[in-house]
């Protein structure tokens, strides 16, 4: 078994760096596959290691993303064999497939802790992705070539077919299956601090209501003839206090620099907040909307969304604060109450894991939206030990605290969360995302300069 592997090992090695080498050169067999996949799965765990931040710890989640792809590849497998009536391509293409991926996991192990030392060159680190890409795919057609009968009509054909086929996780799998990688950040929950009082407290249930009311009262009406933009921040997740200081930042900024003093408020979970700030749920949200809604010109004036804190998968807002029991807040939710309150110009920011899927449920012309990751992908910097989010502090801290243009600081916060992400060796990237309408894509222009001229004591 043992002296199959390492024959089969060597061979794909072989293929991949472009030495001669037939079908005849592997073992074929049901256990050579199970141990490749195996195999494959330990290098998996090492691939992820290599760019999982400190302090992660394993979770068998991983096993979820490595059976899709494994019965992907032996539903291709069988697939091509039936469409090329070669009924052994079935048992032989995942095993040469395997054989052939150990080198190219080293390489991109290499890669992550090659990059991790030289924080500073995105560009080599892109660059290295792209060369690691392009021999992926010849790792997969050699793998078809090699497994074909080379007598078979049409073989150059075939085996450009069966990469095409073998192909498509490359560009559909992220899309189809969630990240689900062997590493995990270790949970965030704060312990339970006994200066606070609970948020299900007489106290806290009593003050509630009236911090809320206080919280809306202040809120200026808007002013005729002038464009306004008003500052809605929602950090509902209680256990982390990186997203308290996030969302602090954020008002701070935007009160002191884009003209919201007066217009602006924030909802918050925190334990050391809980008799000084509204909390932060779905409800309180939608009163808070629902009352900018009637303060605002819908014609002209801008509500700016920021969102804060934990995303899961299925694309929702997690929403904690225990003992409480409270809805989570879904993109399908904000769009129904923004849509309630009548609130037609929105700028909508998500910083949380997976926020990429808040994009396609709320965009319309009128709307910009940027989020912290893509869909699919997890953001970073939310231990219990963060003083900032890797999005917000790009955005909020660097970003905006500079630039007047909102697309142009996202563009800023992007490339600054890339080299964070280098910098400390996580992985996969979150990939911030934007979505801008047409129609805001010709306002914005106009907010922009009447906040700078706002900000020079001018009027325009």
């Amino acid at each position: 078994m043992l002296r199959d592997l390492v024959r089969n090992l060597v061979a794909g090695a072989r293929m991949v760096f472009g030495r001669p080498v037939t079908l005849l050169s592997f073992r074929v067999g049901v256990p050579q596959l199970l141990v490749l996949f195996l195999v494959s799965a330990l290098l998996d765990i090492a691939v992820d290691a290599s760019r999982i931040g400190p302090g992660a710890q394993f979770t068998p989640a991983g096993l979820v993303g490595e059976g899709f792809f494994g019965a992907l590849l032996m539903l291709f497998a069988a697939s091509l064999a039936l469409a090329f009536r070669q009924p052994g391509y079935a048992l032989a293409l995942p095993i040469v497939v395997l054989a052939g991926e150990w080198p190219l996991q080293v390489a991109r192990i290499i890669i992550a802790v090659g990059v991790g030392e030289h924080p500073g060159s995105i560009g080599a680190a892109l660059r290295a992705e792209q060369v690691v890409m392009l021999w992926t795919l010849y790792w997969l057609w050699r793998s078809a070539a090699v497994s074909l009968a080379p007598q078979r009509p049409r073989f150059w054909l075939r085996s450009l077919a069966a990469l095409a086929l073998l192909a498509t996780p490359l560009w559909f799998g992220g899309a189809l299956l969630p990240d689900a990688g062997w590493w995990q950040e270790r949970a965030t929950a704060l312990p339970r601090d006994a200066r606070y009082p609970s948020p299900a407290s007489e106290a806290a249930l009593a003050a509630q209501p009236q911090l809320l009311a206080d919280a809306l009262d202040d809120l200026d009406d808007e002013r005729p003839r002038e464009t306004d933009l008003y500052f809605v921040g929602f950090a509902p997740y209680a256990s982390a206090d990186v997203f308290r200081k996030d969302m602090e930042v954020a008002q701070d900024l935007f009160d002191d620099r884009f003209d919201t003093d007066g217009r602006s408020i924030v909802l918050l979970n925190n334990p050391a907040t809980v008799l000084e700030q509204p909390l932060a749920t779905v409800s309180n949200l939608r009163l808070v909307l629902k009352e900018i809604g009637g303060k605002i010109d819908p014609e002209d004036d801008v509500v700016m969304v920021y969102l804060e804190g934990h995303g899961t998968a299925a694309h929702k807002l997690t929403v904690e604060f225990p003992p409480l029991e409270l809805d989570q807040l879904t993109p399908q939710t904000l769009k129904g109450v923004l849509d309630d309150a009548g609130i037609k110009w929105r700028i909508i920011v998500v910083s949380a894991c997976y926020s990429g899927g808040f994009i396609e449920p709320l965009q319309d012309e009128h709307t910009l939206i940027m989020t912290a990751s893509a869909s699919n992908r997890r953001s970073f910097g939310c231990g219990i030990d963060s003083n900032a989010t890797y999005f917000a502090d790009a955005l909020f801290q660097h970003a905006l605290r500079f630039e007047d243009s909102f697309l142009r600081a996202f563009d800023v916060a992007r490339t600054r969360v890339a080299r964070h992400e280098i910098e400390e060796k996580v992985s996969p990237p979150s990939d911030p995302q934007v979505f801008v309408g047409e129609a805001m894509a010709a306002k914005l222009p106009k907010l922009e300069a009447a906040l700078r001229a706002r900000r020079a004591g001018n009027t325009i």
